[in-house]
């Protein structure tokens, strides 16, 4: 768990970088939900890592599918760490590519990633 604690580190200094307060805000609460629920249902550290950065490239800005511009993004973010196969960074990005698709069935990692972000979006629209 120290790789994630580190990388969680950097992943909310990520976040600090976002501009606009209301964005920044909501890219962390968003996320943290979404961690949150990930933690009830695995105890894969990459599924963790995952739920931090699977809509970050809404809130960093980037053009195109926001579940492909995380899934690149959260990628070459994770690679300087050096800390993480192969398979682990691909997990990572397959599962933060297919996030988004929820009218399709996926492998089990990916529908882990569907279902905590759609329970912590009915959280959010609760509150």
């Amino acid at each position: 768990m120290k790789r994630l604690e580190r990388i969680k580190e950097d992943i909310f200094k990520l976040y600090d970088t976002i501009e606009n307060d209301m964005n920044r805000q909501l890219c962390r609460n968003h996320h943290l939900h979404v961690y949150h629920e990930m933690e009830k249902l695995s105890n894969d550290e990459c599924l963790y890592i995952a739920a931090l950065l699977h809509d970050i490239g809404t809130y960093l800005g980037f053009r195109g599918k926001h579940a492909l511009t995380s899934a690149k993004f959260a990628k070459e973010f994770l690679e300087k760490y050096d800390c993480f196969s192969a398979e682990e960074l691909d997990l990572i990005y397959e599962v933060i590519a297919l996030h988004s698709n929820k009218d399709q069935v996926d492998f089990y990692e990916a529908e882990l990633l569907k279902q905590a972000d759609m329970k912590a979006h009915h959280l959010e629209d609760f509150f």
